[in-house]
């Protein structure tokens, strides 16, 4: 497979390793991705008991005992291999938390700044045009991203919540987002297996975008058994209950800086 020389330069570039420490670790299994630690904090009730409410006051207590972990792992220089050993994967878990949270989210839904409060499970559609189902358009390794980011294992998302005129996904994102094939969680889950195996450097969530598809997106780890960090590529447009949810999952972010401005916003992409 042809690399572009720049993305192989890369691995070794001083700037970039220094500045994108934890995606540079994660990469290279010196440390685990995000998501696989979030699997082994134990979550001490079953979420599926809980309303909203409580699923919300139980993240909060949880992410301190993940930040604390995190903390661990990286001034210890715990290894990928050597975590898997030492921590076990608890059940049920922080992962299966976010996870209950966030399809507890689709009821009213808020995934991003829309708050379009639709019921997404029994089929309706807001801003983002989609019910609960997932469309994937593609999925391959993508050489046109940032040289520390290619190969990028890049998957691409139908619909999204903005209109932007100068798409260049336009037709998956506006014209036809439902001409996708609709995946479940395991399915995403060894799409995501597929890309590390090909030689992804990275799994990139992209669109459209991937925001009104964190629920599958967030299940799909529970089902992934590989390490790999997993890329938040976005408008960025995400509630910060959404943030909550996938701050503790994504080891790098891809946001799209779009506008100075609110005219050029509502004008260019409707919002």
């Amino acid at each position: 497979m042809y690399v572009r020389p720049d993305a192989v330069e890369a691995l070794n570039n001083e700037v970039f390793r220094k500045a994108l420490q934890w995606y540079y670790a994660v990469l290279l299994d010196n440390l685990p991705a995000k998501f696989i630690i979030a699997k082994t904090v134990e979550c001490p009730e079953k979420p599926d008991k809980l309303e909203l409410e409580g699923l919300w006051s139980l993240h909060r207590e949880l992410s301190k005992q993940f930040d604390s972990l995190w903390r661990e792992v990286r001034s210890e220089n715990i290894t990928y291999d050597d975590f898997i050993k030492r921590y076990r994967v608890a059940e049920p878990n922080f992962l299966d938390l976010k996870i209950s949270i966030a399809r507890n989210m689709l009821r009213q839904c808020r995934f991003c700044e829309w708050r379009c409060g639709v019921d997404r499970l029994s089929g309706k559609r807001g801003a983002c045009r989609l019910d609960a189902r997932a469309y994937v358009h593609s999925w391959f390794l993508h050489l046109g991203e940032e040289a520390p980011l290619v190969p990028s294992g890049t998957i691409f998302y139908g619909s999204c919540n903005f209109r932007c005129v100068y798409c260049q996904n336009w037709d998956i994102s506006q014209v036809h987002p439902y001409s996708g094939a609709v995946v479940d969680a395991r399915s995403l889950a060894l799409i995501q297996r597929e890309l590390r195996e090909e030689g992804a450097r990275n799994i990139n969530h992209v669109g459209g975008d991937p925001t009104p598809n964190t629920h599958l997106i967030l299940e799909s780890m529970k089902y992934l058994d590989v390490n790999i960090a997993q890329l938040w590529n976005s408008n960025f447009y995400m509630s910060e209950e959404c943030m909550e949810l996938l701050i503790h999952v994504i080891d790098i972010w891809l946001p799209d800086f779009k506008y100075g401005n609110n005219e050029c916003a509502k004008r260019l992409s409707g919002i």
